[in-house]
C-alpha cells in the first residue's frame, strides 16, 4: 500500500497468512503503488515480474520461485 494512503494506516507493519500455506505475508508500503487506482493495494511478487523485482529489492523481500529450474513446482509450493 502507499504509506500515505490513509485506508491502511492501521496495517502498516502487520501480517495476513496466507490462504494455502502456512507463510505469513507482511503488509508493506512502498510508493509504487497508486492509492487512486482500483482498492491501492497490490501484491507484489518479486520473483515473477521485472517492477516486482525492483519492489522486492528495495523491501528486501524474500525471492520465492516456485517452479524449477527442471519445470516442475518447487517445495516452495507446498502440497500444490
Amino acid at each position: 500500500v502507499h504509506p500515505d494512503d490513509e485506508r491502511y494506516k492501521h496495517l502498516h507493519g502487520k501480517y495476513v497468512q496466507h490462504p494455502f500455506l502456512p507463510r505469513r505475508l507482511p503488509i508493506l508500503t512502498d510508493t509504487m503503488v497508486d492509492p487512486a487506482f482500483g482498492s491501492g493495494a497490490v501484491k507484489v511478487t518479486p520473483a515473477h515480474d521485472p517492477n516486482d523485482f525492483e519492489c522486492g529489492r528495495r523491501l528486501s523481500l524474500p525471492f520465492i520461485t516456485c517452479i524449477s529450474d527442471d519445470g516442475l513446482m518447487s517445495s516452495e509450493c507446498g502440497p500444490y
